[in-house]
């Protein structure tokens, strides 16, 4: 009789430390950021400039990781017994890597154009 083989859709617990501890760190540091930024001298558009790019640079570091764990999802069931159950997950799998991908593409964007040339 082969082994039963399971299928988990978390990528484990090795790889779920190193997730959820990035982004411990990271809401750390973006947290420590703006309380820095809203000390700082300037007048309000400018510590508001910063500190939207601040809460973009949050927003690429949360939606790299879940782009991340929606692609170890997807190589996980495509490479188990249950590829040809794969449209019931798929109806909230695919969805959420696309929201992903687009909040990826709108913080990077944030995080990289200068506010002049936004406006």
């Amino acid at each position: 009789m082969p082994p039963r083989i399971t299928v988990i859709l978390w990528p484990g617990l090795l790889d779920g430390r190193q997730i959820l501890g990035s982004l411990a760190i990271g809401t750390v540091a973006c947290a420590w950021a703006l309380r820095r930024v809203a000390g700082r001298a300037g007048d309000r558009q400018q510590r508001r400039d910063r500190s939207s790019a601040i809460i973009a640079a949050w927003g690429v570091l949360v939606s790299t990781q879940l782009s991340l764990l929606v692609l170890t999802i997807h190589t996980d069931l495509m490479g188990s017994n249950c590829a040809d159950m794969m449209g019931i997950p798929s109806l909230a799998i695919y969805p959420l890597g696309l929201l992903s991908l687009i909040a990826l593409a709108w913080s990077l964007f944030a995080v990289v154009a200068p506010r002049r040339t936004r406006r």
